[in-house]
């Protein structure tokens, strides 16, 4: 009894991660990743596509769906949009995070796309202790 239920805790994150976030994981090596940059130069946008690394990620991938990345003028990673709601980035607009705003705002709001600079949300924050890895 003492075994399935530890191995239902463990399991259950793992899956948790592959289902969630796997799909939504930057990778730096891609050739399909568009930069837009702030008129300052302190921040950019990466559009990523949705990598298919699970059933449901596969169908996002082949409707060509993406997700938002934004970075620091050092390349840092800050935060991602979320991991829960996906649309195709055709024609968009931005407004960077600034001295009156601490939010990558982000139109159109088809889904929340919109990525706080100083407190990442909980995907977030965990995407970046995976790269850290």
């Amino acid at each position: 009894m003492f075994k399935h239920i530890a191995a239902t805790l463990i399991s259950l994150p793992v899956l948790a991660y592959w289902l969630i976030l796997s799909p939504v994981i930057p990778d730096a090596k891609s050739d399909n990743v568009y930069y837009t940059y702030s008129d300052d130069g302190k921040w950019k946008i990466a559009v990523y596509d949705v990598s298919p690394t699970t059933p449901i990620s596969l169908v996002q991938y082949l409707q060509e769906k993406n997700y938002i990345v934004l970075y620091n003028e050092n390349d840092e990673y800050i935060g991602q949009s979320t991991p829960f709601c996906y649309q195709s980035l055709f024609d968009y607009n931005v407004a960077f995070p600034g001295s009156n705003l601490d939010d990558l705002t982000f139109l159109p709001d088809e889904c929340d796309y919109n990525i706080p600079a100083k407190n990442p949300r909980w995907w977030s924050t965990t995407i970046k202790f995976r790269l850290s890895l």
